[in-house]
């Protein structure tokens, strides 16, 4: 690594810059995480009920800079690196781009139009600043991972982990913007928070894959100087292939239609079983190599941020396997695992302080900030767990959670401290990378002496810092939020099934609202996470139904109509949605029989009685004539009786 920018100085320059704008995301994003953690610890009661909006905007920018720009910046100064091709105003030029798209990321969080959308993944601000700054961003990366490509296939020769590592990280990449551009091709641009997850879950979970990659290569170099026997080259090579492997399924997975359940449940399975067991076996042979060699290894600075890298990932992948809804299981799983890939870039960056020829912090002063930073996100995503575990619903404030209640007070309380934690530790690794840029200078002209200890003005400053937010939050005008009213009487885990049934009956609401306005796709975004969020909510899976009907996918309404039946058998606009799927299957038969059930459930007064009567009417002529089913006549029936192409669609109210 150091000889690549030995090689090329101008090339060092370069990666240095992508680190240092990577530095800069994670900096910002430390500074929104701030914000969420005093937002939900219920360390002080009722000071950030207010926040509303705002938390919104501090999640989606927090989540977006963590695991987007500070991933993909580093991802890019690494392919930069790796290449060791000089370095071009086109490579500039690339850089340049990603630049303007995060400041224009992080100007959008002043913008009081700044909408925040939640979609799984990549979360937006639904304000034109933000969409194009992250289009910016993305296309600096994809254009410095095309220009990287050349040198990077060359040097597979000299270095094959480095070279492999970063060659499937770039064809991964590659995917995820070829998924993202079949996702927009089909289902346009997106104009709801439900079309936004539609279009990001493809390319969202392609990209996982991206980091996993780059991890395992990261690992593989923080390992080099390490005693002990290590993984030999071609098995290195057997397990990056093996954790690239799973996405040769995913030009398949897009015969299915984004917004469908085929497309989410695959996607789903991909990530479950395909983007772990290659990292997780190399880390568990990684943790062998440090146990054998443990009296000598532990001397080496780079061996406490690998070691709390990889139990991070495997505490991730733990968590994953233990999700059950959309509770706070699934930010505990992604902290461990985000967290995982942030100790290893991490640990990556003080290791090419030295290659620039800059001296890093040294001794108390580097070990102390991985294990703040470690301990602290592993606090964070056992909190969470627990929180998950008593059902607590993520996405949503819990700082107006009465103090009364230990358990409840105890999981959030425990995530928040792990929260605070993680922020010291990444406020003390911008902290030292600065001091190490800006006072020290090169290692080779540097003056001797006695450092000076900057541990304890750093964590006054985070102290101070959060207090600061902290208060600006308190006292931030009401009308930027919404202000959440808890009943006191409730138990904590019965709080948490009100924040759900909340969260379900908005979704619903804003599903049938696009289904009665035929916007079908969103309709449909908004019906699918009802679905996954109450398996057992028959009306949802009529709508979606119909949902599916107007897109004219008639096998999978004819699937949610029956589900529907299954779950309430007096479901009676089930029935209605199955004879017209079952019609456009060329099912006559079938569909004769579910609209007599229909007639038969119906009361006199259901105004769609007629129309069904004339249905059953019509299809009884064409079996007795033998006509080809599924080619139904209607002009004996009056314009006015005709069939319309939505039916009855009954609103109701969770518990109802």
């Amino acid at each position: 690594m150091d000889s690549l920018l030995q090689e090329r100085a101008d090339g060092g320059r370069l990666v240095g810059a992508w680190l240092l704008l990577a530095l800069t995301a994670l900096a910002l994003s430390t500074l929104c995480a701030v914000l969420l953690v005093f937002a939900r610890a219920p360390l002080l009661p009722g000071g950030f009920s207010g926040m509303g909006e705002l938390f919104g905007r501090a999640l989606v920018l927090h989540v977006s800079l963590a695991v987007i720009v500070w991933f993909l910046a580093c991802a890019a100064g690494f392919w930069t690196l790796v290449s060791g091709a000089p370095a071009s105003i086109w490579r500039w030029a690339a850089f340049a781009l990603a630049g303007l798209g995060l400041a224009s990321m992080a100007a959008a969080l002043v913008f009081g139009n700044a909408q925040p959308v939640l979609a799984n993944y990549v979360p937006v601000l639904d304000q034109p600043v933000f969409l194009a700054g992250l289009v910016l961003f993305i296309l600096g990366v994809a254009v410095s991972g095309a220009l990287a490509l050349p040198g990077i296939v060359r040097q597979i020769g000299r270095d094959r982990d480095m070279g492999l590592g970063a060659l499937l990280s770039i064809v991964a990449t590659a995917m995820a913007l070829g998924a993202l551009a079949v996702s927009l091709a089909v289902t346009g641009r997106p104009g709801t928070p439900a079309a936004f997850e539609i279009l990001a879950w493809g390319p969202g979970h392609v990209l996982q894959f991206v980091h996993v990659i780059l991890l395992m290569t990261v690992w593989s170099l923080l390992v080099r100087d390490l005693p002990g026997k290590p993984v030999a080259p071609r098995w290195m090579a057997v397990l990056l292939a093996l954790a690239a492997a799973p996405l040769v399924t995913v030009p398949f997975l897009y015969q299915s239609h984004p917004s469908s359940i085929e497309f989410r449940h695959a996607f789903t399975l991909l990530m479950a079983w395909g983007a772990w067991p290659a990292a997780a076996l190399l880390g568990c042979r990684l943790l062998l190599q440090l146990g054998r060699a443990v009296r000598t290894a532990w001397s080496a600075p780079h061996v406490l941020p690998l070691l709390l890298s990889i139990l991070l990932f495997l505490l991730g992948c733990l968590l994953g396997a233990a999700i059950r809804g959309d509770s706070t299981m699934v930010p505990a799983h992604y902290h461990g695992t985000v967290g995982a890939v942030t100790m290893a870039y991490m640990a990556l960056g003080y290791r090419l302080l030295a290659a620039f020829g800059y001296a890093g912090p040294a001794g108390r002063l580097q070990r102390w900030q991985p294990l703040l930073y470690g301990s602290g996100l592993l606090i964070l995503a056992l909190g969470l767990a627990w929180s998950g575990w008593l059902g607590v619903p993520r996405k949503t404030l819990h700082a107006d959670v009465i103090l009364r209640y230990p358990a409840y007070f105890a999981a959030m309380g425990m995530a928040g401290l792990g929260g605070f934690l993680g922020i010291g530790g990444a406020a003390l690794f911008v902290a030292n990378i600065v001091r190490s840029l800006w006072r020290q200078g090169p290692a080779n002209t540097s003056k001797g002496g006695r450092r000076r200890d900057v541990r304890m003005p750093a964590f006054i400053v985070t102290v101070l810092l959060t207090a600061a937010i902290g208060l600006l939050i308190t006292y931030w005008p009401r009308d930027l939020g919404t202000v959440q009213k808890v009943d006191a009487a409730r138990e904590p885990v019965g709080h948490a099934t009100q924040k759900r049934n909340e969260e379900i009956d908005r979704h619903f609401k804003e599903g049938v609202a696009l289904l009665k306005e035929k916007q079908y796709e969103a309709a449909a975004g908004q019906l699918h996470r009802v679905v996954s969020l109450a398996p057992r909510m028959p009306e949802a899976h009529v709508n979606l139904g119909f949902a599916m009907i107007g897109l004219q996918r008639y096998e999978q309404a004819r699937r949610a109509f029956e589900n529907a039946i299954d779950l309430r058998t007096r479901q009676i606009n089930a029935y209605y949605g199955l004879a017209m799927a079952l019609e456009a299957l060329q099912d006559l038969p079938g569909a004769l029989g579910a609209m007599r059930s229909y007639v038969h459930l119906s009361t006199p007064d259901d105004p769609y009685v007629r129309k069904a009567n004339a249905a059953i009417w019509e299809w009884e002529t064409q079996l007795q004539q033998g006509a080809s089913p599924g080619v139904l006549d209607t002009a004996a029936i009056p314009e006015n009786e005709k069939r319309r192409a939505v039916p009855p669609i009954r609103e109701k109210k969770l518990g109802e």
